[in-house]
């Protein structure tokens, strides 16, 4: 749009509308503060545990003191594992216990399940090095079995205690990365984590028994069973072959909301935006969840964000759009359904209909009425008053250019005028929609706009601190869809070279006065 009349020759961007969601940074975002949780009672079955970037997690601690308990065996599934201190308690554990302990992930002979670990992004994990963490347990008397799907991440020893949480056995998950779940101390509850554990152990295609000398994958017969018998109430829930209580928790709890709905996950896809040979499927969640808005509940959906995949947006746009309150981190990874602050669940699902809900093995822990239960409530509304993101649905260009999260764009535009030499290169761009792009190659002082299906190139004049704008050939791809190409590309490879400056351009243009 233009400022003013055409003798001033002034074309502003600031207020133009770039259509769609996005993450941002939070404008005056708090500085995050420890988490202090409740303390447990120790007649309590369960105690609830968490990492939180502003202090006091305890998931490792609860885990180390587990690991070092062990007395006769330890099972453990697990898509990374890669910390130094869970590994050597491992080790003590095997040399302790002469074996007796049994890890499972999602591995093949090849490395771990690309599907799952690209549903559990964000940690910048390299899986082949993850793939030796494996390995070298092996060599360290421990059996390790791989088979793909599995996500769950639980820990049970001696089949009297358990850890169902949604951190992986990574040092950023129990020092940074938002996670939390629950320690489980009734020994019945344990004993079911321990018969899914077997289940999943039987039916894994894939092992690497102990050796000491060898690094050995090999292929098994898998041993199929039926299904597992799921307690009733309160206790452990699970993905697996035709059971799905973890959806059925969250829909139950979900729709006996009766003011308050607290929702976490690290990803939502395929609910409203359909992946990639998926159908999307809103019947499963996010009706349900725009019937409970519908009838007055206040929901509030805490996610990470993340710019870079398409679904993250499309379905916090679609949420949103709904009724319900987006909340978001960069670093939150912590999944839970909590209704009116005493119902819900632990889990380490995401909200994905193949690879979370109705597919793939996951674990978690039905709580309702439960202290534990309580204090994860605590935990997410303390994680939400400091989260560091905001979801805007189609802002002004100013609004994104200064505050959208992307590494994509990697570069701000410092100049808050633009000067340029007369010509019709302004008009082009006065008559332009959607955001105005960026680009500039290493070692060039050109720089190539992108608004709205034209492009034009900026190029220094002999004036100090002005430009030629001229309009360039061809250029049928709009502005929105390079700025989607940028936000979804794949990261370059290490060592790739200097990559271009890329950005968002929001100040004014005008003519350069004589």
């Amino acid at each position: 749009m233009t400022e003013a009349a055409t003798d001033r020759q002034v074309v502003t961007l600031a207020d133009r509308v770039v259509t769609g969601g996005f993450f941002v940074h939070r404008s005056s975002a708090p500085r995050r503060t420890p988490f202090d949780g409740a303390v447990a009672d120790p007649a309590e079955p369960y105690r609830h545990c968490w990492t939180y970037q502003g202090g006091g997690s305890t998931i490792r601690g609860e885990l180390l003191s587990m690991l070092d308990g062990a007395r006769e065996k330890i099972f453990v599934g697990t898509l990374f594992l890669g910390d130094r201190a869970v590994a050597e308690a491992l080790v003590r554990a095997a040399t302790r216990l002469r074996g007796g302990v049994y890890v499972l992930s999602a591995l093949d002979d090849k490395g771990l399940d690309k599907a799952i670990n690209e549903v559990d992004d964000g940690m910048s994990i390299d899986d082949q090095t993850e793939y030796r963490n494996f390995k070298e347990l092996t060599r360290q008397g421990i059996y390790v079995r791989g088979r793909p799907g599995v996500h769950a991440k639980f820990v049970v020893v001696d089949d009297r205690v358990a850890l169902v949480s949604s951190a992986n056995l990574v040092t950023r998950s129990f020092d940074v990365v938002g996670e939390n779940g629950v320690v489980v101390t009734d020994p019945a509850h344990a004993g079911y984590l321990a018969r899914l554990f077997a289940r999943l152990w039987a039916e894994s295609p894939w092992e690497m028994p102990p050796d000491r000398d060898h690094y050995l994958v090999q292929s098994r017969a898998v041993d199929r069973h039926g299904t597992i018998a799921e307690p009733a109430g309160n206790g452990p829930i699970w993905t697996y072959g035709k059971q799905f209580a973890i959806l059925q928790a969250i829909r139950e709890t979900v729709d006996n909301a009766r003011s308050d709905l607290l929702l976490a996950t690290f990803s939502v896809a395929n609910m409203t935006y359909p992946l990639p040979r998926m159908t999307a499927r809103p019947e499963i969640l996010f009706e349900p969840i725009r019937r409970a808005v519908e009838r007055g509940v206040r929901v509030r959906l805490l996610m990470r964000g993340r710019n870079h995949i398409r679904a993250a947006r499309a379905e916090a746009t679609a949420f949103a759009a709904a009724g319900v309150e987006i909340h978001a981190d960069r670093l939150t990874h912590a999944k839970a359904v909590i209704a009116d602050g005493r119902d819900g669940a632990l889990f380490s699902a995401n909200f994905l209909t193949d690879y979370g809900l109705l597919g793939g093995a996951e674990v978690g822990m039905r709580l309702d009425g439960t202290a534990a239960l309580a204090d994860a409530d605590r935990y997410f509304r303390h994680v939400i008053a400091e989260a560091d993101l905001e979801f805007v649905r189609d802002p002004t260009l100013g609004r994104l250019a200064e505050s959208i999260y992307a590494e994509a764009l990697n570069t701000k535009w410092r100049s808050s005028v633009v000067e340029v030499q007369r010509g019709p290169g302004l008009a082009v761009l006065a008559a332009g929609d959607g955001p105005v792009l960026f680009e500039q190659q290493p070692d060039s002082a050109e720089i190539l706009l992108y608004s709205g299906r034209d492009q034009l190139i900026l190029t220094p004049s002999r004036e100090p601190g002005g430009y030629q704008l001229d309009l360039l050939p061809g250029g049928a791809r709009s502005s929105a869809e390079q700025l989607e190409l940028w936000l979804t590309a794949a990261r370059p490879a290490r060592g790739a070279g200097p990559s271009p400056r890329r950005g968002l351009c929001a100040s004014p243009f005008r003519v350069r006065t004589p």
